[in-house]
């Protein structure tokens, strides 16, 4: 009996020894898996399975894991394996773990496609497990998250083959989760089949199939991307998803996958299942657009198929289709409406079985359009090289840029038929984009009008021989270009210019939300402009420019080229320069200056030579303003010569009322007779139907009279002075008691005519006359002058003297009334002097049409 006990206490000892020694080595293997800490609740053996009400599991690294009314069911199949599991709940606490950059080596795609890990996992896996409900709390992005479902496993087998079917159900927020993956085991193959369900939609299918461990090949589709705004804005709060928006895909987007590796050893890292025989072949479609921040509504298609062996990887094709809607390009925002894309597009087919090399740089071919909000097309087309490098970027030395646009209607700017062809250098990278010509382009278009300015340029055909283009593609930088044009216009349209052929040359710039511009103007009739531009995008304007002196002895392009050039004014010498000032604003603001140097020529009937000085033009708030601050004629000669002229006048009217605005004399003299003509200075409304004036003459020399008015055996001397107020009704000139005088002491008049002689010799009162006007000293002269609308001159003449040979010198008081027609005077006098041809031809012609108006 005694060792009967002892050996049952040996037995127990032993047992209790075993079963501190496997606690003490299930501590260790459970440490050594990472686990920290282990307590369990109510431990009981029912039905044949061990049943805890509470499992607890903590982890080194935070992890926490409870497990309510766990069921696990022991048996045998090739060792002892669980046979089924079951729990009514999981929860899961997840600690936010310390940031660092440190990498776990952890890899997800290797694990993936080691098949001995799915051989394993089946090996492993229960016949059966569920679990009723997962409560997970996880780390995010706002602070704690939670995560609902459940979860169901079935393991089955026939022979040699095994299949695991599992079932994940996740409730995120009310939206529904589905992932059903089921693996296939065979002695030969592993296969892996998991389809993914979005609220009860298919969404993704994944299809993986492992063959000799080597061998990996498998498929991923999409075929119909659900409705699922939500789902990436709740992954959203754990992952960071990048620049892109994946939480904005659109639904219907289809996705497809094919690969087939074979790797040359059992691989160890991914490096050598890419190291080994590679097919890769992808197709994305986006039937609906996406919305890109900094891009916009994208939609399209990309396909490759790409292929290697032992590291030498080839692209066999390749091709992208994308559309672009409503572009949101920062650097196109400053653009005008007319010029901002409607969309844009983009075909990119890289040239077929293509090495793939670190070093080398994909050669694609590239359609590119883009679609202007008015019905215009900008294209690009060409071969472009792109490095394989990790910094994106692209470049091409021939890439064609072709404009069409019917219509563009900017602000203050509208053209019509605008096209453009230009060969482009193109490099571009994520920052930017760099263009320049490397053969001289060509713009045209049929008109284009400046509405502020009412001018038209119509018919252009230019080259450039230089361009160059920046875009920017992030931060807040905008399109900046620069080129230089030349070329001609067929018409440069505008109520004050004559229609002509004009030649332009310019150099311009675009560059922050401005046209800067800076050329040369010139006309078939030799006038030329060098001239500068801005344009802002708001359609504001300036232009400023300077006339080329134009040298009259070879020509007037002034007078071939302005529609207002007085007809009757000609040039023959002299020289005219010039700048001129626009710029739009709330009105037309124009201020242009002239120079005049020794113009000599003919107005009308009367020639002139010595206009010199300044003319200055200005516009402002529909009020037009014309000065003369110094102008001045050294001769004219409308009949009798004047000159020197002086004059500082300005007129300023409204422009809706050019004509009839008020003319300020500040001062108008010039040289008469010797003596001087002097308007005194006094403002003139032309909107009026009188204008008054009045002119002072001041040291007229009678002498000087009788030379330019020669009347025979009259000859003299004496200063006169006087005043003639004038009087402008209707354009004509009126002349009422004007008042004329000769200086102190007076003068001498000698008439000696035969024909006075003959009268004489009849009549014994003229004798008297006679005989005191052969040598008449006179103390006073004065006379009345009235001026008329038939041109009629009538003077009032009162003379007192005497003749010292005449009865001793007896006074002697005369009244005479003198009458003359002075155009016709002015006109006899032109033509008995040396004028020119074309003023004897003009002034013939006036005195025909007098004649021919007369009674």
């Amino acid at each position: 009996m005694r060792r009967r006990v002892s050996i049952l206490l040996l037995f127990v000892l032993v047992l209790t020894l075993a079963a501190l020694l496997a606690r003490h080595w299930g501590l260790q293997q459970l440490h050594a898996t990472g686990v920290q800490q282990l307590d369990w609740q109510g431990v009981q053996w029912r039905g044949g399975a061990v049943v805890l009400d509470r499992l607890q599991l903590q982890m080194v690294d935070g992890l926490q894991l409870d497990v309510r009314q766990l069921r696990l069911q022991p048996g045998w199949r090739d060792g002892l394996r669980v046979r089924a599991l079951q729990a009514d709940s999981l929860g899961v606490n997840l600690p936010a773990g310390p940031e660092s950059g440190e990498s776990s080596g952890f890899d997800p795609l290797l694990l993936l496609g080691d098949e001995q890990f799915w051989r394993r996992l089946a090996d492993w896996a229960p016949d059966e497990a569920a679990v009723g409900q997962i409560e997970a709390s996880l780390p995010c992005r706002d602070q704690r998250c939670q995560l609902a479902g459940r979860w169901h496993l079935r393991r089955s087998a026939q022979g040699d083959d095994v299949t695991l079917s599992s079932t994940l159900l996740l409730n995120l927020d009310g939206q529904q989760l589905s992932l059903q993956p089921q693996l296939q085991l065979a002695a030969q193959r592993v296969r892996l089949t998991a389809p993914l369900q979005i609220d009860g939609a298919a969404a993704a299918q994944l299809h993986s199939e492992w063959q000799g461990g080597q061998h990996w090949q498998g498929r991923l589709q999409i075929p119909d991307w659900p409705q699922t705004p939500w789902l990436f804005g709740y992954l959203g709060r754990w992952l960071a998803l990048g620049a892109l928006p994946v939480e904005q895909i659109p639904a219907a987007a289809q996705l497809e996958l094919d690969w087939q590796l074979d790797a040359a050893r059992v691989p160890e890292a991914l490096d050598d299942w890419l190291a080994g025989d590679v097919q890769l072949q992808g197709r994305l479609v986006l039937p609906e657009p996406w919305l890109v921040a900094q891009l916009g509504e994208l939609s399209g298609e990309l396909s490759l198929q790409v292929q290697g062996a032992a590291g030498d990887w080839r692209l066999r094709q390749a091709h992208l289709q994308a559309l672009v809607q409503t572009p949101r390009v920062t650097a196109l925002q400053t653009l005008p409406a007319a010029l901002q894309p409607a969309q844009l597009t983009l075909q990119l087919t890289p040239l077929p079985d293509q090495r793939l090399l670190a070093d080398a740089a994909l050669q694609l071919d590239v359609q590119a359009g883009v679609t202007l909000p008015q019905g215009g097309e900008l294209t690009l087309a060409g071969p472009v090289s792109v490095p394989l490098s990790r910094n994106w970027q692209l470049a091409s030395d021939a890439l064609l840029l072709r404009l069409q646009a019917p219509q563009l209607s900017l602000p203050q700017l509208r053209a019509r038929d605008v096209t453009g062809r230009w060969t482009l250098r193109v490099q571009a990278t994520a920052d930017a984009v760099h263009s320049a010509l490397t053969a001289p382009g060509s713009l045209a278009w049929q008109q284009l009008q400046l509405r502020d300015a009412q001018l038209t340029l119509r018919g252009a055909r230019l080259e450039q021989p230089a361009f160059e283009l920046t875009l920017p593609l992030n931060g807040d930088d905008t399109l900046s270009a620069a080129g230089r044009l030349t070329g001609k216009l067929d018409a440069l349209e505008h109520a004050q210019l004559t229609p002509q052929r004009w030649d332009l040359r310019a150099d311009w710039r675009w560059q922050q939300a401005a046209l800067n511009w800076n050329g040369n103007l010139s006309n078939a009739a030799g006038l030329e402009l060098a001239h500068q531009a801005s344009w802002r995008s708001d359609g504001s304007w300036r232009l400023d420019g300077e006339l080329t002196p134009l040298f009259m002895r070879a020509g007037n392009p002034l007078a071939d080229s302005l529609t207002a050039w007085p007809e009757l004014l000609s040039f023959a010498s002299g020289q005219v320069g010039g700048t001129l000032s626009v710029s739009s604003g709330q009105s037309l603001r124009v201020r242009g200056d002239l120079t005049l140097t020794g113009l000599k020529g003919i107005y009308d009937r009367i020639a002139f030579s010595g206009l010199e000085g300044p003319l200055q033009l200005r516009l402002a708030a529909e009020q037009l303003t014309l000065e003369a601050p110094s102008l001045a004629l050294a001769q004219a000669n409308p009949g009798i010569e004047l000159g020197p002229v002086r004059g500082q006048l300005s007129y300023h009217a409204a422009l809706a009322q050019p004509a009839g605005g008020r003319l300020e004399v500040t001062e108008l003299r010039t040289g008469l007779l010797g003596g001087e003509v002097r308007v005194l200075p006094t403002t003139l409304d032309l909107a009026q139907r009188e204008q008054r004036a009045e002119l002072q003459l001041q040291g007229l020399e009678l002498g000087r009279l009788f030379e330019v008015y020669p009347t025979e055996g009259l000859s003299g001397g004496g200063t006169l002075d006087g005043r003639l107020p004038v009087l402008l009704r209707d354009g004509q000139l009126l002349i009422d008691d004007g008042a004329v005088a000769a200086r102190e002491p007076g003068g001498v008049l000698r008439y000696r005519s035969d024909k006075l002689q003959r009268l004489a010799a009849a009549n014994p009162s003229m004798r008297e006359l006679a005989g005191v006007l052969e040598d008449f000293h006179y103390t006073v002269l004065s006379s009345q002058v009235d001026y008329g609308e038939n041109g009629n001159m009538v003077l009032g003449l009162r003379l007192q003297g005497s003749n010292p040979d005449f009865q001793q010198g007896r006074q002697v008081n005369l009244n005479v009334t003198l009458e003359e027609n002075i155009p016709a005077l002015l006109a006899s006098l032109q033509l008995s002097g040396k004028v020119s041809e074309i003023i004897q031809q003009r002034v013939q012609q006036h005195l025909i049409k007098q004649r021919a108006q007369q009674p």
